[in-house]
Order: C-alpha cells, then sequence, then structure tokens
C-alpha cells in the first residue's frame, strides 16, 4: 500500500468508527491546550544568538559578566535651586529603600573614610608603581627652586588651622609625590564626568548626585527585570521630592522593555490574525462547516507548542508570535481539502487519494525547508524550526485523517469532468509571462543593494524614556556604557596581572593612554612591582637621594623648618619592599573598583580593560600579537562583525541547503525537469521580489529574515506544486481557489507581524509579506501561463 493509499483507507477505515477518531482527536488537543498552559516563556534576545562555541557565543557570556551588566545606575539631578548637600541627603535616602531581594548592595560613594586611608596607600605604594617616565618628572623636579617653592606652600598651610591637620602628611611627603600615583587613579575611573564630595559621586556640574547599585538578577531575566524596575520605581515615589529628577539605566531596563513589547505584540499579532483569517472564511467559505476548517490553525498552534515545551522545556516569546503565521501555514492544507470534497464530483475516499500527493510533497518541501534551520548556530532559530515542522505535520495529519469527515458527507457521483491541459496560447498568458520577467529583471537589479544589518540594537525595542535616559546619562556622567572591553585571563591572579601588564604596555604604544581604563597603572604584578621597586631604589642610590637631602636642609632652614623635619620622609625612600597586594587597594576603599575589574571563577582569574569602541582598536586587537596572549575583545563594533558575518554565512548556507532538498523531493515526486522548473516559479519569484524590494526601499537582511526565506521557500513551492498537479493530472479539485485563500490566509498572518512594534518580529512580518505577496500571483497566473506556452510549442 503506497502512502497515497494509505490516507484513503483511513478514511474508509474511520467512517465506521468517527467516535474513536473524534474522542482521539479531542484528546491530543485538549492534552497539548493544558502543557500549553504550563509553558515558560522567555522574551529575551539570547534566543537569537549563538550557544555553540563560536566567537559571538563566547563573547555573549563574557558580556553578561561585565561590570555594568547587572547594576542599576541612578542619577538625581536638582531642580529649583536644589543643593548639593540636599541632593546627596536625597541619594542616602533612596539608597537605603533599595534593599534585598532585588538589590545586593546600593553605594552613593566610597565614604569619607577613604580619603584618609587612600592616601597613605599613595605614599606606600609610590616605590612599587613609578616608571620611567615617572622617575624622569621626580628628577626634573630636584631644583633648589622647586623644593623652596613647595617648602613655603606647607609652611603657609601650617599656619592655618586646617593645615595643622595635614602635619603627619606633610611629613611624610613634604614634595608631594604621591601626586604620581594620585594621577594613576584616573587610569581606573569607569565614569569620566565623575567627582567626590563628602564621600559622594557628584557630577562636574555639582548638579548631579550618583547611586550605583548591584543587583543579582541577571539582564536575561525578563520577569525578574520587571519585577526591580517596579519596586525601584515605588522606592523612588516614596522618598524622592518633585523638585529632584530621577534618571536611571541599565541592561534589566531593556529586557523589561522588550519582554513588555513582545507579549503585548502577541496578543495584537494572534487576535488579528485570528480575526483576519476569520474574516477571509466567511467571505470564500460560507458553510458551516467551514467552522471545522478553522479550527485546525488553533489546534496546531497548542500542538506544535506543546512539541516544542517537550523538546526545549521553555519557549521564546517570539517562536509563540511564529505561531501567527503558522496559523495561515496550517490552514493551507485543511482549505485544500475543505474545496476538494465540499461538493465534490467523486467519492471522498479518492478525492483523498487524489489530493494527499500534492498536499504530503507540499508538506515535505516546506518540512525540508524548515529542517534547514534545524542546523543554525542560533537557538531561536532551532526552535522556530521545530516548532513549525511539528506545526506542519500535525496540519497535514490532521487534515487528511480528521477533517475530511468533518466536512466532506454529501456528494453526488458525476461523472469526472477533467480540464483539458491543452488550452492554446491567448494574448492574456503573453501578457503575463511578459510583465513577469520584467518584474524579475527589475528585482535583480534592485537586489543588489541590499545588505545586511549587523547591529543587535536594531533588532532591539528601546523605548523613547529609554533613550532620553541613555542620553541624560551620557552628558552627565560620560559615556561610560559605549566602551569595549579586553577580558585578559589567567589560570590564577598574579598570572592575570602580569598578562595584562603586557597588555597594557601594548596597548600604550598603539593609543593615548589616556583612552585606556585599566589596573595595571595601580596593580601591577609583582614581577612588575619589583622591577619598579629596583627602579626606585637604583635611582636614590645613585647620589638623588644625597642630593635630594641637601635641598630640603638648606631650602628648609631658609624656609624656618628644623633640621630633622624631613628625615622621616628621606628614611623611606630606601625602605624595604612591601608589595601593592589586593588587601591594601581594598583598605584604601578600592574595594568595589577591583570588584568590577577582576572577574574570578573556580579554574580563572579574568581583569578587564576598557577602551574607546571604534574601529581602529578593535583592528588593532584582531592581529594575533604574541603579547596579546590570554587576551579576549569584547565590543559592539567587534560583535556586530562576528554577528553580520554568522547571519551570511548561515543565510547562504540555509538557502543551499532548503534549495538542494526542496529539489530533491520534487526531483523524486516529478520525475520530470519541466515540472520542476514550474513547481519552483512560485519559489523564484518570491525570493527575487522579496529581496528587490528590500534592496529598493532600504530594508537590511538580519538573522530573522533568515526565517522569512525559508518560509518563502517551504510555501512557495507548495503554490507551486498544487498548480502544477492541478494542470497536469486535470483534476477538478477548485485547486486554484485553495491556493488563493489559502495563500490569502498566510498574507493574513505574516500581515499581523507587520503589526508588531518590536523590531524583530517586524521584519520576519515585512519581509515574508513581500515574498507571499509576489508567490501567489506567480503560482495562480505565471505558472499556468508558462506551462500552457511549453504545451503549445511543444505540440506537433
Amino acid at each position: 500500500m503506497s502512502i497515497f493509499k494509505l490516507f484513503s483507507f483511513l478514511y474508509d477505515f474511520f467512517l465506521i468508527r468517527r467516535p474513536i477518531l473524534y474522542i482521539s482527536a479531542i484528546f491530543i488537543i485538549l492534552t497539548s491546550v493544558a502543557m500549553f498552559s504550563n509553558i515558560r516563556i522567555y522574551e529575551d534576545i539570547q534566543s537569537m544568538l549563538p550557544d555553540n562555541q563560536s566567537d559571538a557565543a563566547v563573547d555573549f557570556k563574557l558580556l553578561q559578566q561585565a561590570p555594568f551588566a547587572r547594576k542599576l545606575f541612578v542619577s538625581l539631578e536638582g531642580k529649583q535651586g536644589a543643593t548639593s548637600r540636599y541632593l546627596i541627603e536625597t541619594a542616602d535616602r533612596l539608597a537605603k529603600r533599595m534593599e534585598s531581594p532585588f538589590f545586593s548592595k546600593v553605594v552613593t560613594g566610597p565614604g569619607p573614610e577613604m580619603e584618609k586611608g587612600l592616601f597613605l596607600w599613595l605614599t606606600r605604594s609610590l616605590p612599587n608603581l613609578v616608571t620611567d617616565q615617572d622617575m624622569e618628572k621626580i628628577l626634573q623636579d630636584l631644583t633648589a627652586e622647586k623644593v623652596q617653592l613647595r617648602l613655603q606652600d606647607i609652611y603657609t598651610s601650617l599656619l592655618t588651622p586646617e593645615g595643622l591637620a595635614f602635619k603627619a602628611l606633610f611629613r611624610i611627603d613634604p614634595l608631594g609625590f604621591n601626586s604620581i600615583v594620585f594621577k594613576k587613579l584616573s587610569s581606573v575611573n569607569l565614569i569620566p564626568k565623575i567627582r567626590l564630595e563628602d564621600g559622594h559621586f557628584i557630577s562636574a556640574d555639582g548638579k548631579n548626585v550618583l547611586i550605583i547599585a548591584d543587583t543579582d538578577i541577571k539582564i536575561t531575566d525578563s520577569k525578574r527585570s520587571k519585577e526591580m524596575l517596579d519596586y525601584f520605581r515605588s522606592a523612588v515615589d516614596a522618598v524622592v521630592p518633585s523638585n529632584i529628577k530621577v534618571s536611571f539605566i541599565s541592561g534589566h531596563c531593556y529586557a523589561a522593555a522588550n519582554a513588555g513589547t513582545i507579549r503585548k505584540d502577541i496578543l495584537v499579532i494572534l487576535s488579528f490574525s485570528s480575526f483576519a483569517i476569520l474574516v477571509l472564511f466567511l467571505i470564500f467559505l460560507r458553510n458551516w462547516r467551514a467552522i471545522f476548517v478553522l479550527i485546525v490553525p488553533f489546534s496546531v498552534l497548542f500542538i506544535a507548542s506543546a512539541g516544542v515545551f517537550l523538546v526545549y522545556k521553555k519557549i521564546s516569546a517570539i517562536t509563540i508570535g511564529f505561531g501567527s503565521v503558522l496559523l495561515g501555514i496550517s490552514v493551507d492544507f485543511a482549505l485544500h481539502i475543505y474545496f476538494a470534497l465540499h461538493g465534490g464530483k467523486e467519492d471522498p475516499s479518492t478525492i483523498i487519494r487524489q489530493i494527499s500527493r500534492p498536499m504530503l510533497l507540499g508538506g515535505a518541501t516546506t518540512i525540508g525547508a524548515f529542517f534547514a534551520m534545524l542546523f543554525s548556530d542560533l537557538p531561536g532559530q532551532r526552535q522556530m524550526a521545530v516548532f513549525s515542522i511539528i506545526g506542519i505535520s500535525a496540519s497535514l495529519i490532521i487534515s487528511l485523517v480528521v477533517l475530511p469527515h468533518l466536512v466532506g458527507a454529501g456528494y453526488e457521483k458525476k461523472e469526472s469532468a477533467k480540464r483539458q491541459p491543452n488550452a492554446s496560447l491567448t494574448v492574456s498568458s503573453g501578457l503575463v509571462v511578459s510583465a513577469w520577467l520584467l518584474l524579475m529583471v527589475l528585482s535583480i537589479w534592485q537586489g543588489t543593494r541590499l545588505s545586511f544589518d549587523d547591529d543587535l540594537r536594531s533588532l532591539s525595542f528601546v523605548p523613547s524614556k529609554i533613550r532620553i535616559a541613555e542620553n541624560e546619562m551620557r552628558q552627565t556622567w560620560g559615556n561610560f556604557r559605549g566602551t569595549a572591553m579586553i577580558f585578559t585571563k589567567g589560570p590564577d591572579l598574579q598570572s592575570a596581572l602580569e598578562n595584562n601588564d603586557r597588555l597594557f604596555a601594548y596597548l600604550s604604544k598603539k593609543i593615548s593612554p589616556d583612552s585606556l581604563i585599566s589596573l595595571s597603572p595601580i596593580f601591577p604584578s609583582l614581577k612588575l612591582q619589583r622591577l619598579n621597586q629596583q627602579r626606585w631604589t637604583a635611582f636614590w642610590e645613585n647620589g638623588k637621594k644625597e642630593l635630594l637631602r641637601k635641598l630640603l636642609d638648606k631650602e628648609g632652614k631658609r624656609t624656618g623648618f628644623t633640621a630633622d623635619a624631613f628625615l622621616f620622609f628621606l628614611n623611606s625612600l630606601s625602605g624595604k619592599f612591601v608589595p601593592v597586594v589586593y588587601e591594601d587597594l581594598n583598605e584604601a576603599g578600592l574595594g568595589d573598583l577591583l570588584d568590577s575589574m577582576i572577574i574570578r571563577s573556580d579554574d580563572s582569574v579574568q581583569i578587564l580593560t576598557f577602551l574607546p569602541d571604534t574601529f581602529e582598536t578593535v583592528d588593532i586587537l584582531s592581529g594575533k600579537d604574541a603579547k596579546l596572549k590570554g587576551v579576549r575583545l569584547i565590543s559592539q563594533t567587534n560583535f556586530s562583525r562576528i554577528i553580520s558575518n554568522a547571519v551570511t554565512h548561515d543565510f547562504l548556507w540555509f538557502i543551499i541547503r532548503a534549495s538542494i532538498l526542496v529539489f530533491f523531493l520534487l526531483g523524486i515526486f516529478f520525475r520530470n525537469i519541466k515540472k520542476i522548473f514550474f513547481a519552483l516559479i512560485p519559489v523564484a519569484t518570491g525570493l527575487i521580489f522579496m529581496f528587490g524590494m528590500m534592496g529598493c526601499v532600504g530594508i537590511k537582511f538580519n538573522m530573522f529574515n533568515i526565517a522569512a526565506a525559508i518560509l518563502v521557500i517551504g510555501l512557495g513551492v507548495d503554490y507551486g506544486i498544487f498548480m502544477v498537479c492541478r494542470i497536469s493530472k486535470g483534476y477538478d479539485h477548485d485547486t486554484g481557489r485553495a491556493v488563493l485563500v489559502s495563500g490569502l490566509t498566510t498574507l493574513a498572518g505574516f500581515g499581523s507581524l507587520i503589526l508588531a512594534k518590536h523590531p524583530a518580529i517586524h521584519s520576519i512580518g515585512i519581509t515574508v509579506l513581500l515574498g507571499i505577496c509576489a508567490a501567489i500571483p506567480a503560482a495562480l497566473l505565471v505558472v499556468p501561463a508558462l506551462y500552457r506556452s511549453n504545451r503549445k510549442t511543444s505540440d506537433p
């Protein structure tokens, strides 16, 4: 028994066993509905990023470990004469309200206790941090004139009450050598336009106060992100007065905004597509039995979702949004059964045997097209492929096994009147072919302008409020979120620090050191610290210490200091080497900074370096320089390049794989090169027109449009198969009308995607809509016209 006769046999088998069939179908559908209600849906962008060991996958994992990934930045701006003291007090009250479980740590500044600890650390650590350039600066200051000016400033300060408080500090460092290390602190200033006032983060203009809050919530967890932001907004409403403006930004803002937008889009999409399909049914079917046809796509939606749930346990919201498209696809097979059986001129068993041939081939080619997506590096695309394959398979089975018993009752057995395919070529056919060829030429011409969109930000929905907050943060505090990051890895802290020292030395020769944010200047490896200490010791032992002692004695007496006033300082120049360690920096008040730039794991330590995110810096680090061992660059610019290459690669291979598989299936079924050619006309027309229009109006191709291309291939070949079977076999199954209505229902599904505000979902809808709009008339008009032309020219 052939597979085509199988469905005819099943129809006869269940003809007297319909209750069993109906109960089984209802049970499967209700079970799928129950499973659908328990599905965990996630709305983040991670599903559309590679999850293998590719560069993009590794980069995204590292991005989630970045210091800003789980931080909320809050800026308080005073209005109507609000003083900095008023802002600071308000910031402290708000920080106290930001508690667990949403926030693990909230700081408004390093605290006033940092100043004393930091100064002592600056003085003590100087020998371990000085470079050749620093020693040259010290040598330039060892003149009588400069020493005299410095001592006079100290003496004048000591005559004031404030100066007396710094007497001990002047004794430790009379020449202000600690300023050398103090300047090095700028190399770890993650927020450019920030200064400290009363232990708080204040903007350069003194009109804003900054709060930095840590959270354990991942930026990919959209549900918890929304809860955290709602909690924060309630805290703002409770303690911040109306004359203070609050702006905040975090990766969680984007996650929550995208999730909320996708949820709303899904509701709009499914509602509109369902309504549009219902209207089409009322216009074209006008029979109460059509309600069973309408049930098919909704049943398939639940079955496909349940099937994906069994494989993945959780489903991307974009995949569910794709369900509206599946509504339009899955109803196609049901429509062909309906039009073939409704008022049929042959018995249903025969009609099912005949219609099952193009339906199974159409389903197989569509499934084959989506099968190519299973090889994608993007989990979201693989999930959409599984969703579509299950849905299309379910639609075929329901349409061929269950639906005939619901819509096929009552027929008149009449002599089959097959349509003759030898119709003569008419003028209209010539016009159709000419117009089609002209359209293809224009589309190919415009298609050469098609480009790929490699910017992930363009595929993420960013509300105007977030854009405004971004701009305000950037203007007030600098573009601290728009930098590139370098992860320097080592098996332990010292190994990572050594690699980081080599990186800093390498980059300092390529770009301005002022544009680098690095730990190396203030926390070098022990190896580099020993070299610096040796340089420091050699410098003072080479007669410089004696020169300085004489200068201090001479100029000190002239200024009014005693002979032993600077003895402690002179003795400290040749003190024992005490290395700078993590604990010292932590006691100096730099612990939070270290934790932001040092990432520890069980088997490695990574140190972050920040630099401008430009093509020039990316190119500098793209080479395989031995000095860059253990180094990885993470930047939006480089990430976009990687994604662009991945999308281009996937797109080409998807098209090639899907095309080969479809051509193979058509060859098995038709075994005639001309019929294969005619069946592929809607596919070629849809793809060429889609690419041409995208190039013409400037719509860029992206990772989501890949699914669009696969859909055009799968659906276009379906239309071609049905039309070729109708013309070549002469079946009177009202195929033309079925193709038209099924095409319109597909357009209804895709048209609903255009209503989405989320750019990713919208991009799928608009591109596939272009392809299907061209594939439908190509199937209904071009295929018959070319087929008639071929038959006429081949007649003797």
